[in-house]
Parts: structure tokens; sequence; C-alpha cells
């Protein structure tokens, strides 16, 4: 750990702008910003009047909608398409415009490649930071759809607990626990524990996953203009994965025997397993040189090992029996990354003001272990399944070395009351060698990505804006082929209005994007994708949260999308599983009683248009589904509360998609929730 604190007292000396003028804050706008370390909110990314789309899930939101996994978090937000595979208990599943979106921790990025992906305890996280689109600004490192950043729970100076008991269907089973205290008389300690236990059944039959969550955390105030935060938790995971890979037919396309059961399991009961450990360790360092200019630093180490086999369907005889093969990864993956950052205020006159940001972040990852993503095992009746038969697996040693370092600076210019303008570049070089089945994975690229925009806030709450941003993303892999991935790369336009007038208690955000991908990843039969050209995707977004009355919320989203990608030179389709129209519909209401004691009822919609996979099942449209959810919070007094929550209420039936596999969605979940806070 050396080098991580010569790190520290490096990025100390980085600036020292004592002489930064002081800001007159009567003459200039106060926006709303969000500036909790380890966010992208550092990067004015966040503020409601920066020029982009952008959301802030709180924990209230999160608790509301009984959201257990990020996807299901996600489902009432406009632009982003949650679960396109169905309900899984392996890994988190969106899209974001109709792309992949990175995910990050506590502005950390989760580095996800192959079957090491890391998964979020929802439980452990205290508000979802959604930045919608490619932006250069983050990580460089991110993807076509943009980043989702978790902020975890971090230690507050006061004494709270909080603890919950929960049972549901599927054998669902839990118990969480999150305390806050106060280490010292003088108030400059302060920790929190937070820890979670869950069970519970998949969908499909013979699936299951029990998973276990602890995360102490501390910080230390050092001074008026110091604060430490020591950020660990270790997460671990048991159990058989679901398995939601399907041909075609049987599920979109009918048989003699009818269609295939949504619960049926096409994998290996007796087989397949899932054995995740997620360990991670670091810290957030806060130090103020003057009132304007901030210093911040971001460490954190990590580790995943995952042991994973799987047996999946990859395709039909055409009569009664799946064609079935399996993947098997036995592994670790380590991360180091750190952010350094210097962040101010200078004023340029009476009614300018810049906020510049400067930094660099780097990102070593090594991955070593086993891996076979595809090898064949015996076919499976989908109508009457028979299990057991045996069959060899086999794996090659699976290799990868990756370095990234990252320079950047961007600044949020501010004229008066009315003008916001935001610019920034980052310059990124990545290396990477390893082998994945004997094939070289390296590769040594560096790329230049830029972000601008402009609004004008109107003093009717009308403010308009545009601007453009990029994305840079290293691959390390090779697809089912032997072929070594390249960078993703991706730009987006966008233009679009919010509104915040006087009189709705809320707002609204309407938003036109134009979003292109380089590079774009599509499926084929060797469950391993492979690249193909781009990917365009251009759409509009509307997005309102506002309240009716004092205790009448809405939430209410829609969204176009006119998406496409490259199949060859020649070919052109139109994208699998982004449907052209998306909806959704939240209302709650707030019943006060004489005792004190309060009801709080709402319900949901969620609409998904129609798709279709015109690569590999032209003419065969997957129908839309429209989704109904509902939620009951009783709340006895201060402490305690009941709460119920019901996914698909009606049971509906449904296949999500097809991408040349056909996904089922998830089917009725009803959860009860006892809580007990003070």
């Amino acid at each position: 750990m050396a080098w991580a604190a010569l790190a520290i007292t490096g990025g100390l000396a980085l600036a020292t702008p004592g002489h930064a003028q002081e800001a007159d804050a009567s003459s200039v706008q106060t926006l709303n910003t969000v500036t909790v370390v380890g966010t992208v909110g550092d990067l004015q990314s966040l503020d409601f009047y920066a020029p982009n789309s952008s959301a802030v899930l709180k924990r209230k939101d999160l608790d509301e909608q009984g959201a257990r996994k990020l996807d299901q978090a996600l489902h009432y937000q406009a632009g982003i398409l949650s679960e396109p595979f169905g309900a899984d208990n392996k890994v988190e599943w969106f899209k974001i415009r109709g792309f992949d979106a990175s995910i990050s921790l506590d502005g950390t990025p989760t580095t996800p490649n192959g079957y090491f992906v890391w998964k979020p305890e929802l439980f452990g996280v205290e508000s979802v930071e959604v930045l919608k689109g490619p932006n250069s600004l983050i990580f460089g490192a991110s993807e076509a759809g943009g980043v989702v950043n978790l902020v975890t729970k971090r230690p507050h100076k006061e004494e709270a607990l909080l603890m919950n008991a929960e049972l549901g269907h599927r054998k669902r089973r839990g118990l969480g626990l999150d305390y806050n205290g106060i280490a010292n008389e003088d108030g400059t300690v302060y920790y929190r524990i937070v820890a979670q236990a869950r069970g519970e059944d998949g969908m499909q039959r013979h699936t299951d996953m029990k998973s276990y969550y602890l995360a102490p955390s501390v910080t230390f105030d050092i001074g008026e203009r110091t604060s430490l935060t020591l950020l660990t938790s270790i997460q671990h995971e048991d159990g058989r994965p679901t398995n939601g890979f399907l041909p075609a037919y049987g599920t979109i396309i009918d048989t003699p025997y009818g269609m295939i059961d949504r619960r049926l399991n096409a994998g290996e009961p007796g087989f397949d397993r899932l054995k995740r450990t997620q360990a991670s360790a670091g810290w957030l360092l806060s130090h103020k040189f003057s009132q304007d200019w901030t210093f911040t630093q971001n460490y954190k180490f990590s580790r995943l090992s995952i042991d994973q086999k799987n047996v999946f369907a990859y395709g039909s005889d055409g009569n009664r029996e799946l064609l079935r093969g399996y993947t098997f990864t036995d592994g670790s993956t380590r991360n180091h990354y750190i952010d350094n950052r210097v962040s101010g205020k200078l004023r340029l006159g009476d009614n300018v003001e810049l906020l510049p940001t400067v930094g660099f972040d780097y990102l070593k990852s090594d991955t070593s272990g086993q891996n076979n993503g595809f090898g064949l095992a015996p076919n499976l009746d989908m109508f009457a399944p028979v299990y057991g038969a045996p069959f060899a697996v086999s794996a090659t040693p699976y290799d990868l070395h990756s370095k990234q370092l990252g320079m950047y600076a961007s600044a949020q210019l501010r004229v008066g009351k009315s003008w916001n303008f935001n610019a920034g570049i980052r310059h990124d070089r990545a290396k990477s060698h390893g082998n994945i089945s004997g094939a070289d994975t390296g590769y040594d690229v560096s790329h230049n990505s830029v972000n601008v925009g402009a609004m004008y806030i109107s003093d009717y709450g009308v403010s308009p804006y545009i601007s453009y941003s990029e994305s840079f993303k290293p691959v390390a892999g090779v697809d089912g082929y032997g072929n070594s991935y390249r960078p993703y790369e991706a730009k987006q336009t966008e233009v679009g209005v919010k509104l915040e007038p006087s009189w709705l208690d809320g707002a609204l955000t309407l938003a036109y994007f134009d979003v292109e991908e380089k590079n774009a990843l599509i499926s084929d039969a060797s469950n391993i994708q492979s690249q193909s050209g781009k990917r365009n995707n251009k759409g509009v977004e509307l997005q309102g949260d506002f309240n009716l009355t004092s205790n009448t919320a809405v939430k209410v989203s829609y969204t176009h999308n006119h998406s496409r990608q490259d199949i060859t030179a020649s070919q052109t389709v139109r994208t699998p599983l982004v449907p052209r129209h998306q909806a959704s519909l939240w209302v709650s209401h707030r019943f006060n009683f004489q005792n004190s004691n309060r009801l709080t009822v709402a319900a949901g919609a969620r609409y998904n248009g129609s798709t279709e996979d015109e690569r590999y099942y032209p003419g065969e449209r997957i129908p839309s589904h429209t989704l109904l959810d509902l939620m009951a919070l009783y709340e006895f007094n201060r402490d305690w509360a009941l709460q119920l929550n019901a996914r698909n209420l009606t049971d509906k039936a449904y296949v999500a998609g097809c991408d040349f596999y056909c996904y089922y969605g998830g089917g009725r979940t009803i959860d009860l929730q006892l809580r007990y806070q003070w």
C-alpha cells in the first residue's frame, strides 16, 4: 500500500489555489448540485440544470418500489429497458437508450469481463445515480448507454438503527441490519454497519440463491477541512443460477406439443452452480484548501472470485429436444482503482463564475482462472425433461491483465442567472495482455473524448439545452471465433428542455437523443458475443416526477426508440430487444389517520412495445406487454412499518424479447417486509 500513500501525499500537492478570489454567491444563481465524494456528481453531471439527462434515485424510491436488485430499481425511469432477459439471480440486466451501460460503485468502475461480473447488494446502497448516454468525463471506460453509479451507505453524525425481516413468494426470506453510531465524545469519528442475509428460489424450477452481505465503514473528521471515510464490504452468494436461454421454437414459434413452460429449467440441476465472493476495501478522502477549492481522492481495491457452471439451451431439433451447451468459469479478478481530483470556483466577473475540475485516475485489473464459454451437453426433452445424463467438462486457462490511465479536465461556466455551459476533455491510455482459449487478448490503445453542452435557464422554469458527448471503453477478450475485441467508441447529440415551473410541485424533462456506437456486440450461437459495425438509436424521452397534492405523488415516463444495428457491411436491421415504445406510470397516495398512523398505497404500470429479431427470426413479432405493480405501506408509528410489494400482479406470461435466444419475462412476486427503525 506504499504506492497508495504516496498517491495521497502527491495528490495533496497537485494545487494550492490559496489566491483564488472569494465568490459573491448573491450575484450568481445557486444550482442544485450533488457533492458527495465518490459520485459522478463531483463533475457537475447530475445537476438538474446541467445540459444532459440524468436521474437520482434516493433510498426512499428504492424502498417504495421494493427493489431487491438494481434492474428492478430502474423500472420506472425513462430510456431504461430493465430485465430484457427476464428475471435473473446471477447478474443485473438493463439497457439505457438501447445500449448496455456501465455500473460503478462509489465512483469506481466494477470492470466486468466475461463471467467475472460484480453484483451489487441494493440493501447496502444509499442512492442510485443515472447518467444517460455516452459521457467521457465519468471514467472514460464507460459504455454507450451511460453510467449507473451506486452510492453505498456511509456513516452519519447520528445514532440510528434499521432492522427488517422479509418473507415472500418463492420461499423468499431475509433479515437486514443497518446501524449508525458515534465512536467518540466530540463526534469526530462515526461508523456504520450494514448487514443482509437473503435467500429465494428462481422462477425456473430447481433454481435458488442465498446471499450474505456485510459492509462496515467509518468516517474520521480530521479537523474542519479534512474528512476520511474507510469503506469495506464482503458479499457471498451460493446457489443454482437461473437459466433464461431458450430457442424461438417453443417460445415465439408454435410446436405440435404446445409452448415451452416458462418455469422449465433447461439446464442441469445437479450440475449447475454459482459460488461468488466479492470483497472490497478503500477510502474516500476530501480536503478543502479554502472555501472554494477541494481535493478529493477515491481509492478502492476489489476482489471477485467465482465458481460457476451452467448448462443452457442454444437451439432445438425442430421437434421435442433442446440442443444444449455448457459454460464453466473458475477463477478470480483483482482490481486497484484510484482517482485524484481538484475542483474549485473562480470569479471571472460580477456575474460570471467558473467551476473547474482536473484530475487523473488509474485502473489495474488482473484476472486469472480457467474458462470454457461453450461446450456441448446432452439434449433435453423440452416438454418432459429428464436430467442427469453424463457429459465431460473441460476448460482452458483464462488470463487477462490490463492497465488504464486517464487524465481529464472539465469546467462549468455560469453566466448570470440564465446561462450554464459545460465542457470537458479526457485522454485515456490502456494496455492489456493475456490469453483466452489460447487466443491473444492484448491491446495498446489511446483515445481522446470530449463533452460540451449549454443550457438557458429562464425565469419561467423552462430551461432548454443542447449537448454533445463521447465515451470510450477498451474490451479485453475474444469472441467465439478467436477474434480479439476492439474498443467501444460512442457519441451522443442531445437536445432537450427541463421544466420546473412555479405552478408544478416537481419537474419534467423532455429530451431528443441520437446515440451511435462503433464495434457493437451482437449475439450468436457461440454464447459469446461478437462485434459488428455500428449501432444507432434516435429517440425521445419524457420523465416527470411531481406531486398532485401534498399526499399524492406521480412518476411518469415515455420513451420512443428508433434503434438500428449493422450486421454486415450491407445488412442493417432493427436492434433486437429494444422496443419502439416504452411507458410507465407510478402513482402513490398517503392516507393520514387520526391516531397518527399512516397508510401509503401505490400502483404502477409498465408498458413495453413489441420487438423483433430481424436477423434470426424475421417476421416473428414478439408482442407488447403491460405489467402491473402494487405497493401498500402501513406505518404503525414512527418506529414500526409493514410493507407489501407485488410485481407483475396479474402473473402475466410473456416473452421479454429475442436476440438469437429468447427469454421469458419474470412472473409474479409478492413480498412482505416488517421494518423497525429509530
